[in-house]
């Protein structure tokens, strides 16, 4: 005789089906993730436990999930359940009562009798599987209350969910464990890319990859393109370019591409959010912060942040940490198609202009704390009132050290526009920061930028002023004659609009240069002119910064007590106008004099003075120097504790500016058995 077994009021009905095996095929040439496997395996050896697997659209989460769950379908002896919940497709997402419907019959019950009422439905599942080992596997879930009814509650049953999403509250209120899906690294990436396509060129492989973001979906495209191509030399140009990145990301059948894939994320954002994706595809540089995203959407920072965190949640953005964010670069692309397509040309300017005139204001705001005393460049009313942002120098070196790359993308940006305001303005206004920094190489390529733009604006103001810059990279660069000729041209054009401030400035640079040179008379000889020029007009700053110049002329030229008279009349402008860092020159001066006629105590408290201004004004170049010389002179008045600690200071400063005094700092180091690294 037949039984019928009751659930709930339920037949399971007479005709057993056999244990649930439903896992799709596993992936072939799936490539590593054995640190997320491994996590796996200590999840499900937990009672009743939940892994989220959550990451970016293309990295591969359906595939660990599935060839996990093939790996362990041993453990759960009662059957493997699986569901592409449609979350992120070109279906629309499952209903959880259209799962459960499914996953009853597979399990011999039948739901006719609680048919489209959700928690009987649940409530029926979870007895079905009380006692049971049963693996779950929820694919490509949208949100989770698609999800949560599919939950078992029986010790031994585990449930893995995929998403592009990452279901916070699947976590916090059910308790699911978050695994976040990375791209691939670069070697298991080349590796999956020459298993596929047969190709195994290291060095044109690595370029695909690096082109595919390093996502396996992409890669196994692009490798399925590239398996009837002679060699990977092609498919890696074609991917080089970005316009054609996601054409090329394209299969060969079934339509199945990048833009399809990515398009199912971005046609779910709510319409704010999904605006600020497609803008903030605008940013040149490789990342972004909060405040650069509020000013390129246009929308106040506290929304910003919130708007960004739900794009986080989607894995459409990535957080790098410290507070910037960047995209994976495919998605990159589809970003920048869509701002193309969705805004209008004047507000995509309006974006750029806005986000541009932010970096403007903030440089701005880091010249004004890091050297307080200098000219500025001139701001619109309303930017030039706005607070200063930051509290010391500190602060301000570090927000100009993490926006350095997007600001020289920035400057790229609005020479590419057209504005040649901020062209020459964001160059000339970051030049104290990237010369106390030793960023050379940045200030001569930024300048040279600078001098165009200034020349295109019609300014020659502005364009002396830039020529100046240049010619003080230039300098720093030992291109000594082209600073001349830079810095003659800048005085040219200073007496031609008979701005003596800026004539001044070029003569002083000029006498600078000759210096340099070892040309010392004619240097003196300029910075006299200089000298007397700043103090017609009543510049003390300008006066102080000279004297330092004249003093270390009068020492070049042998005549010490000189050069302590100028030193010391720098040190009091300096002090009277608050400059710090001519301060800090003048100091370190005085302790040259001192060291040149043997006055080696005086020196070293001379160079303490200089190295303590130095610090408070995050002068690492000139606190490596007046470190260097104290350390020097405790050694030879027989205090080598406190000289090699001076010196190894001055060691890491010249080692990280890759500062060529970093080798004869060693050797000072080494000479009184101090550590050189």
């Amino acid at each position: 005789m037949q039984v019928e077994t009751l659930y709930g009021g339920v037949n399971t009905g007479p005709h057993l089906l056999p244990v649930p095996r439903q896992l799709p095929r596993d992936a072939t040439h799936f490539t590593d993730r054995t640190e997320v496997l491994n996590r796996l395996h200590e999840l499900a050896a937990t009672e009743n436990g939940i892994a989220m697997i959550s990451g970016p659209a293309g990295v591969g989460k359906s595939a660990l999930a599935v060839h996990w769950a093939h790996a362990r379908k041993e453990a759960f002896p009662d059957g493997q359940l699986y569901v592409n919940l449609c979350g992120y497709d070109r279906r629309a997402p499952l209903r959880p009562e259209d799962v459960l419907h499914g996953f009853l019959h597979a399990l011999n019950a039948s739901a006719d009798g609680v048919l489209n009422d959700l928690d009987a439905m649940a409530a029926l599942f979870r007895s079905l599987a009380h006692g049971k080992r049963l693996l779950v596997v929820a694919d490509n879930a949208r949100s989770a209350d698609q999800v949560r009814p599919l939950l078992a509650s029986s010790p031994g049953c585990f449930t893995l969910v995929t998403s592009r999403n990452r279901l916070s509250s699947l976590t916090a209120v059910d308790g699911a464990t978050p695994l976040l899906v990375r791209p691939l690294d670069t070697p298991d990436a080349v590796h999956l890319l020459q298993r596929v396509s047969g190709h195994r060129d290291p060095r044109a492989a690595t370029e695909l990859v690096l082109r595919c973001g390093r996502m396996p979906l992409f890669i196994r495209i692009a490798a399925e393109r590239a398996s009837t191509a002679p060699s990977l030399k092609g498919p890696a140009e074609e991917l080089a370019r970005d316009h054609d990145r996601l054409e090329a990301l394209s299969t060969l059948d079934d339509g199945m591409d990048a833009r399809m894939v990515l398009s199912w994320s971005y046609q779910g954002l709510p319409s704010p959010v999904a605006r600020a994706f497609r803008l903030l595809a605008l940013h040149a540089g490789p990342d972004f912060s909060v405040p650069a995203a509020a000013a390129l959407i246009g929308r106040p920072e506290n929304e910003t942040r919130r708007i960004i965190e739900k794009l986080d949640a989607v894995n459409m953005l990535e957080d790098m940490g410290g507070g910037r964010y960047r995209y994976h670069d495919v998605l990159r692309d589809y970003a920048r198609e869509r701002v193309e397509e969705e805004e209008t040309q004047s507000e995509r300017l309006g974006a750029l202009r806005r986000e541009l005139s932010y970096y403007l204001r903030m440089v701005d705001a880091c010249d004004r704390v890091l050297a307080p005393e200098r000219q500025h460049v001139p701001l619109d009313h309303d930017t030039a009132r706005q607070p200063v942002p930051f509290p010391g120098p500190d602060a301000a070196l570090a927000w100009c050290d993490a926006e350095l790359p997007s600001l020289v993308h920035a400057v790229d940006q609005a020479v590419e526009l057209g504005f040649d305001d901020v062209a020459w303005k964001l160059p000339v206004a970051l030049v104290y920061f990237l010369r106390l920094q030793r960023r050379d190489t940045y200030r001569f390529e930024l300048s040279t930028v600078a001098v165009d733009a200034a020349r295109r604006e019609g300014d020659p103001g502005a364009e002396a002023w830039s020529l100046i810059c240049l010619g003080g990279a230039e300098t720093d660069l030992e291109r000594h004659e082209d600073a001349l000729g830079h810095f003659t041209e800048a005085l040219r054009i200073s007496r031609e609009i008979q701005d003596r401030h800026w004539e001044a400035i070029s003569i002083y640079n000029l006498a600078w240069t000759l210096r340099l040179l070892g040309r010392y008379a004619e240097g003196l000889e300029r910075q006299r002119q200089a000298l007397g020029l700043q103090q017609e007009s009543g510049d003390r700053r300008s006066v102080a910064i000279t004297l330092t110049e004249i003093g270390a002329l009068e020492l070049d030229l042998g005549r010490p007590d000189q050069a302590y008279i100028e030193f010391e009349r720098a040190l009091v402008g300096a002090r009277e106008s608050t400059d710090l860092p001519t301060e800090a020159k003048a100091l370190h001066g005085l302790g040259d004099v001192c060291r040149t006629v043997g006055r080696t105590s005086e020196a070293i408290d001379w160079y303490r003075q200089a190295v303590d201004v130095r610090h408070r004004v995050g002068d690492r170049f000139g606190l490596a120097c007046s470190l260097f010389e104290l350390g020097k002179q405790l050694a030879a008045v027989g205090r080598p504790a406190e000289a090699g600690q001076a010196l190894a200071q001055a060691v890491v400063i010249f080692d990280d500016l890759k500062d060529p005094l970093v080798e004869d700092a060693r050797r000072c180091l080494a000479d009184i058995g101090g550590e050189g690294d």
